[in-house]
């Protein structure tokens, strides 16, 4: 027999093969319900501003900023911001951290003068999650005070003029934000 009549025989056997055992196949399967758990709901995270005793400016440690869009800040002045948060975090293994926006400090404009200013101060932020320093925050019931202070500090250096750059400079705090993120 030539190659192309064997080749024919064997496929033909083959298809025959699956054909034939395409209606013998049976499986078995079950299914049970099982007893509902009830159901899964999701957690938040959430911060909103409130009001404490201490929220506001501050020029140093003593008197009040009244309206920071006034104040005229000069190199070595420390000036800080207190502000007191509420906020909700419900769910089981929730942890997240507080922190201060990264764009809080920014230049007002695109002048050389903004932008030395806004590169001169620099920023920190203590956090204080119900009455402990820390920028953790866990999952509780209800609404947590959160009271954060932000210092800005304008470094004054030993060289004469060092700072004369950022003189009549302007910062905009309009994206100053406190952020929560889950850990």
């Amino acid at each position: 027999m030539n190659k192309l009549v064997k080749g024919s025989i064997a496929g033909a056997a083959g298809i025959a093969l699956l054909l034939g055992g395409a209606g013998t196949l049976a499986t078995w399967n079950s299914s049970v319900t099982v007893a509902s758990p009830g159901s899964i709901a999701a957690g938040t995270l959430d911060i909103a501003a409130g009001s404490g005793s201490t929220d506001g400016w501050k020029l140093g440690t003593a008197s009040t900023v009244a309206s920071p869009a006034s104040f005229k800040i000069v190199p070595g002045d420390t000036v800080t911001y207190t502000k007191t948060f509420n906020v909700t975090a419900t769910g089981d293994n929730l942890a997240a951290t507080a922190a201060l926006g990264s764009t809080a400090i920014t230049a007002a404009s695109s002048s050389a003068a903004d932008g030395a200013l806004a590169a001169a101060l620099t920023k920190s932020a203590v956090f204080t999650v119900n009455g402990a320093s820390t920028s953790s925050v866990v999952a509780a019931t209800g609404t947590q005070p959160v009271v954060v202070t932000v210092t800005i500090t304008y470094p004054k250096s030993a060289t004469a003029g060092a700072e004369n750059t950022s003189k009549l400079g302007a910062v905009s705090l309009s994206g100053f934000t406190i952020t929560l993120t889950q850990n």
